[in-house]
């Protein structure tokens, strides 16, 4: 199982030990002095190794190669460099003591829970080798360095980042399920809330999400000085058709006639149901005689949809009024004047477009 392998932004917080890890690492050291299992000179200079490291990996971060760099293959290299400022602690102390132990350890549970197995393994080969090169070289030196004692030490090392490696699969693993599990838990929510805004028989937009697209679009048109045109339209004859062939059809045909309007407006463009057979059509950036054509063309697609023949009718037929927005009006003043024309279309014979003259 892959770790994360995306681009690190600035700063990733999941690629720096950071201040917590140095701190901690600086704390081991600071009480092995006070403790005195480890010389105060040493881990003085220990903990300025780690803070140097960590500003260089922080300075690294803000150049084009380190913003280039994955997480996963930025944290191995630092968790590499840590164990080479380990190794050379450890080659000051002149001995293999408990407490540099303490600090391999606390670097590989970090690794183990940012690597995956094939980066923590090769960070462990770093580490084992470079706390094996630190013994001999004591060693050549001609200082003390009882074989037993670092054997099982450079054993124990081992041992710990075998269970690292292991540890590492279980701690993928686990947030491959969290992230799997987070992602249905937005789907299921995006789904959700597709469902709250949409009519269930037409699948346009309900009313309440188009009035308050419409609220956002005045206040748009408003800040930035846009036109805004919004449509009424009304689907004719549909009580007639619900007579004539049932309830079925009046429902095939609010989905046809659905399905053509929106067939023949612009992506930008919304389309909602106020309810029964009456939709409403937002137009941004649309003046008066732009709302004209767009509502000339979705009367044209709709008339050309076939519904089961009553009263001498084939095809479908709507009836819209049109309105384009004015400077201060609010959404109940708009619409009213939208709705005003529908109506005047309505009693001149439906199937047409009106809007106010200019």
């Amino acid at each position: 199982m892959a770790a994360d392998t995306t681009t690190s932004s600035f700063p990733p917080r999941r690629s720096l030990l950071g201040i917590g890890g140095v701190a901690a690492l600086a704390l081991v050291l600071a009480l092995g002095a006070v403790l005195e299992p480890i010389d105060a000179e040493v881990a003085a200079e220990g903990c300025a190794a780690l803070v140097l490291l960590a500003t260089l990996c922080y300075g690294l971060l803000r150049t084009p190669f380190g913003a280039r760099l994955t997480d996963a293959n930025f944290i191995a290299a630092q968790l590499g460099a840590t164990y080479l400022v380990l190794a050379w602690i450890a080659f000051r102390l002149e001995a293999a003591l408990p407490a540099v132990t303490a600090l391999y350890l606390m670097t590989m549970l970090y690794g183990a829970l940012q690597l995956d197995r094939p980066r923590l393994a090769i960070v462990g080969a770093v580490a084992f080798v470079a706390h094996l090169t630190a013994l001999l070289v004591l060693r050549e030196s001609g200082h003390l360095v009882n074989p037993r004692a670092a054997w099982s030490q450079l054993g124990g090392l081992v041992l710990a980042y075998a269970w690292s490696a292991y540890a590492a699969g279980v701690v993928l693993r686990l947030r491959a399920r969290l992230a799997e599990a987070q992602r249905r838990l937005h789907d299921v929510g995006a789904e959700a809330r597709e469902r709250a805004t949409r009519d269930g028989l037409t699948q346009s937009f309900n009313r309440g999400y188009v009035i308050e697209a419409l609220e956002r679009e005045i206040a748009r048109a408003e800040r930035i000085g846009k036109p805004l045109s919004v449509a009424r339209v009304d689907l004719d004859w549909l009580g007639a058709l619900n007579e004539a062939h049932g309830h079925l059809a009046g429902d095939v045909a609010l989905r046809t006639f659905t399905q053509a309007a929106a067939g023949a407006l612009r992506d930008v463009d919304v389309l909602g149901r106020l309810g029964g057979k009456e939709f409403l059509i937002l137009m941004p950036d649309t003046d008066l005689s732009g709302a004209v054509v767009a509502a000339e063309r979705v009367r044209g697609a709709v008339a050309r949809e076939a519904v089961p023949e009553f009263e001498g009718r084939r095809n479908l037929s709507c009836t819209v009024g049109v309105a384009e927005h004015k400077k201060g009006e609010n959404a109940r003043l708009l619409l009213g004047r939208a709705e005003a024309h529908l109506n005047l279309g309505k009693a001149g014979g439906r199937g047409r477009v009106v809007a106010e003259k200019r």
